[in-house]
């Protein structure tokens, strides 16, 4: 940039971006927006290759025409139109994608109207000529998009999180901590099982009066959170949908009723979750470490185990739809690695088919229970067990 004030405007209004109605729930949209910052402060000149691979992880070598990139810019760019439209709002410098390029351009206050003036000079174009090249357009366009919508249309249990204006959060799984005054008479930071929430602390206050304990102002989540965000980040990106994301403490119950959910993370420090997970289920249950399998006379029990290949443990998906005909997935495991890999199962376009063709076509409800394995947590196995189809 020209100086150090031009990269203290650009930050300040970067800020305000993030901060405005129009971004706060766009992730995917200020990711992009940071990652043209950088490159303009590199001085770098982008490219749609450049950018789907680097942002995106796209393999342009399996689908050269894939439109992530080119549809993300059009709603960026919709976006900042739309922000500095609001003329209540002020700002030292304005972000600008103009047409037909990927780099961010910035522009003083007196540029910024001289720009959008100049951008409305048209060229005459007779009437007759104008219908017919319509008429054209507009059946290119429907086919294009008819042709798009038959080779990219979501299976069923993603199609409701991928519907225009859904309201998506990722919900993820942490562990409420306590600070509590041990016998060395220090202070330390400390999990109970039974504790997931304030009120539960309350509880167990209650129970225990004689111990000195206090909350603090964070909990703890294990490596499976920012995996599988990360994974489902991209999955999202890829299909064109936003999403928010919220801690399984500070969930609420008009969350879950109003809005589709995604939750990663462990059954034993479920909060609001606990009444929600297998509540359709007539065969599953939580056990211990695992879960158990109950129909008729057979009971099973798939608990995590060690064995000479390393360890054994099992991951519950369990898709439903909720009273307000919104959907929910949850990828339930009580250790890391069975959410990590039933997340890159669900989000492996190739699998999902794979997978579709052991249950009815349009099933969305159904509890699938999965033995995942790995010698010393790589070369990690994915199994399919148990299959239970919510009728």
């Amino acid at each position: 940039m020209n100086s150090t004030a031009d990269k203290q405007h650009i930050e300040t209004e970067l800020e305000n971006i993030c901060q405005h109605k129009l971004f706060a729930n766009s992730p995917s949209h200020i990711r992009l927006l940071k990652y043209l910052i950088d490159k303009a402060y590199a001085g770098d000149e982008l490219k749609e290759y450049t950018i789907g691979t680097e942002l995106y992880g796209i393999n342009y070598a399996e689908d050269k025409s894939n439109g992530t990139v080119r549809s993300y810019f059009y709603k960026l760019r919709k976006k900042l139109e739309q922000y500095y439209s609001d003329s209540s709002l002020k700002h030292e410098v304005y972000f600008e994608i103009k047409k037909g390029q990927y780099n961010l351009s910035f522009s003083s206050a007196k540029e910024y109207p001289h720009q959008l003036s100049s951008s409305k000079d048209y060229l005459k174009i007779s009437y007759k000529s104008l219908k017919y090249s319509a008429l054209g357009l507009i059946f290119i366009i429907a086919l294009s998009a008819g042709i798009y919508k038959m080779v990219n249309q979501p299976l069923p249990l993603w199609e409701g999180f991928f519907s225009k204006n859904a309201q998506n959060i990722i919900v993820v799984s942490d562990q409420y901590v306590i600070n509590e005054q041990l016998d060395d008479e220090k202070w330390h930071a400390v999990f109970y099982e039974e504790i997931n929430n304030h009120d539960d602390f309350l509880t167990h206050l209650k129970q225990y009066p004689n111990r000195k304990m206090k909350t603090v102002d964070y909990t703890v989540m294990s490596k499976m959170a920012p995996y599988g965000v990360g994974i489902l980040s991209k999955w999202f990106t890829l299909n064109n949908s936003d999403y928010s994301i919220e801690m399984e403490s500070k969930i609420t119950a008009a969350d879950v009723y109003n809005s589709n959910i995604i939750f990663i993370g462990q059954f034993k420090t479920m909060n609001i979750s606990s009444s929600l997970f297998l509540k359709k289920s007539k065969v599953f249950s939580t056990f211990h470490d695992g879960f158990k399998y109950k129909n008729k006379d057979t009971t099973l029990i798939y608990n995590t185990t060690h064995g000479k290949n390393g360890k054994i443990e099992y991951a519950m998906v369990a898709s439903s739809v909720n009273n307000n005909g919104k959907p929910s997935i949850y990828f339930v495991s009580n250790n890391d690695i069975g959410v990590m890999a039933t997340v890159n199962k669900f989000t492996n376009k190739k699998w999902l088919k794979e997978f579709y063709q052991q249950i009815p076509k349009h099933t969305i409800e159904f509890n699938a229970l999965f033995k995942v394995e790995g010698l010393k947590r790589t070369d990690i196995s994915c199994e399919l067990v148990e299959l239970e189809v919510i009728e």
